[in-house]
Parts: C-alpha cells; sequence; structure tokens
C-alpha cells in the first residue's frame, strides 16, 4: 500500500477516509517527527493502525492538529494544550495567555549567555521537534536575532555561538528531509548579501517538511536568479529579508523578473512592507508575506492547488 493513498474508513464511520502520518504532514506543515512526538509525549493525537502498525489518521486529526498549531501560535506551551482543550470551552479559551515562546527565548539565552553547547543543542532539538519550524521562526528566532544585535564587548561572539550552532542542526535536518520532498521545486534567494542565512535556511526548512524541494542560494543580481531559476525549473521563487535594503535594487530587481519570467514571487519578511511604494507593473504576480507562517501557507496553495 503507497504511503500517500487515502484508505478506506472502518465499519464504524465508513464515510471518514483515512490518510497515513505523511499526509496529515503535509497538509498541515507539521513534520512526521513533530506528529510523533505530540503522540508519544503529551497524547495529543490518536491514530489509527494498519495491520503492520503504521498510523493512521481522520479528517478529525487533520482539524485537531490546526487547533493545536492556533494555541501554540497564541503561546500555549505544548505540555499544556490537551488539558486545556479537553476541560474549558472555547469561549473560555479565548482568555488564555501564556507566555511559552517568552520563557523558551530566556531559557536560549541562558545557554549562549554561557556558552553551553549541549544544552543549546538540546534546547533547540527539542523546540523544532516540538512545534512547527515556521512558527519558531516568526515567534522564537526572529525575536532572539533581534536581541542579539548590538556592538556591546561579547555581543558578536554570543551572536555567532548561536547562528553557527543552529544552522549546523538546521543544514542536518534538511538533508534527512530532503530525502521525501518530491513536489515542486522552490527558489529561496536572499534580498541583500547582508542577509543572515539563519531564517532563510529555517524557512527552507519549513518547505521541505512540505514536501518541496527548494534550493537557497543567498544573494544573487537579477541575471543569474534568473539563470538559477531556470536551470533548476522553479514554479516559484522567494526572496526573503528581514534586514534594512535599498528599494531602488528591489525594484529593478522586480522590474526585470517581470520582463524576463512568468514565474511568480513571493516576498517574504520585512521586503514585503518595500513593495507597496515601488512602480513595478500591477500585472507582475508578486505575494506579500510578512512572516514565515503566511509564506508557507501562501507556497502551499498555490503549487498544491
Amino acid at each position: 500500500m503507497n504511503d500517500l493513498e487515502i484508505l478506506a474508513g472502518d465499519d464504524e464511520n465508513p464515510n471518514d477516509e483515512l490518510v497515513p502520518i505523511r499526509e496529515i504532514s503535509r497538509v498541515t506543515g507539521v513534520n512526521t517527527v513533530t506528529l510523533r512526538a505530540w503522540e508519544r509525549r503529551y497524547g495529543l493525537l490518536i491514530p489509527q493502525r494498519t495491520s503492520k502498525g503504521h498510523r493512521l489518521y481522520s479528517c478529525a486529526d487533520i482539524d485537531r492538529v490546526k487547533e493545536i498549531q492556533l494555541w501554540l501560535g497564541r503561546g500555549l506551551a505544548i505540555s499544556k494544550v490537551k488539558a486545556l482543550l479537553a476541560s474549558q470551552t472555547v469561549e473560555s479559551l479565548e482568555q488564555v495567555v501564556d507566555s511559552n515562546w517568552v520563557q523558551l527565548a530566556q531559557q536560549v539565552h541562558s545557554a549562549i549567555n554561557s556558552f553551553q553547547r549541549k544544552l543549546l543543542e538540546r534546547l533547540m532539538s527539542d523546540t523544532l521537534a516540538l512545534y512547527p519550524a515556521d512558527m519558531v521562526a516568526d515567534y522564537l528566532f526572529l525575536p532572539l536575532l533581534a536581541d542579539l544585535q548590538g556592538n556591546e564587548p561579547g555581543m558578536a561572539a554570543r551572536r555567532a555561538f548561536f547562528s553557527q550552532l543552529t544552522l549546523e542542526m538546521l543544514l542536518e535536518s534538511q538533508g534527512r528531509q530532503r530525502q521525501s520532498a518530491t513536489g515542486a521545486r522552490v527558489l529561496l534567494l536572499s534580498a541583500t548579501e547582508q542577509e543572515h542565512p539563519l531564517l532563510a535556511n529555517l524557512f527552507g526548512y519549513s518547505l521541505l517538511i512540505n514536501q518541496h524541494p527548494v534550493e537557497y542560494l543567498g544573494y544573487l543580481n537579477p541575471r543569474e536568479a534568473l539563470l538559477a531559476c531556470q536551470a533548476l525549473d522553479a514554479k516559484i521563487v522567494v526572496i526573503i529579508g528581514y534586514s534594512s535594503m535599498n528599494a531602488a535594487d528591489l525594484q529593478l530587481h522586480l522590474t526585470h523578473w517581470q520582463e524576463k519570467s512568468a514565474v511568480p514571487v513571493v516576498l517574504l519578511g520585512e521586503v514585503a512592507a518595500a513593495y507597496p511604494v515601488l512602480d513595478v507593473a500591477p500585472q507582475q504576480k508578486v505575494a506579500l508575506c510578512s512572516n514565515q507562517q503566511q509564506a508557507v501557507t501562501y507556497i502551499n496553495q498555490f503549487l498544491n492547488g
């Protein structure tokens, strides 16, 4: 039986279609390691099993995963989700406020400041195993990198320590995930030569989890970007930028792209805010995404129909 084949429901619920774990991962953007961790460590999912022990999930399970994502995005710790959903009504849940992302950031800061590699590796490994990568980028990594800016003594060393360790982990995870990414190819570029590669690589990991092979090539001038897009047969191009940039350079890049290619472009991060003031023809297909969760959702909808 193919892993992606949709299976018929059981006799008690014949209209409920069951799907394997890779399919629920594709639909929700939550990787299979995280789904298994939610099941084993927190009992958030109780999949059915085939005779060979393979996990099967229902439409209700998919809805539950999306609901879990909603509350994680609001700052609720994964360890609190099950009890909260089981004991309270939706109306009362609206009042829930939790500081999980703040607490995680404090723990990571402590490990960085004391240069404790093993502790930082454990924190990063646990976080990426329990939370969707695009959510980690928006709620943890982006604030962390902002806090690590500055020229005071020791800050550059702390920033490099965190960035290098996390990049090592991400590249290793990307290598494993790339083996099963069989969807349409995505070209990922940096908006400027100064763009930090960490957030781009985390976004690339999110795309691989969603079965989209991605090539991150850093910053390329318009001519080189077009050449890479054609050679890779990329179906969509993402330009990621969280640092300040020259709007004229972006306008030149997009104008050149409009003249030479019909491949759509996603502007991700602060670079998206610069687009409305540019003099670019309106027919150019450009999607503006202020955060990685929006970008992953858009790309999934575009590439998966």
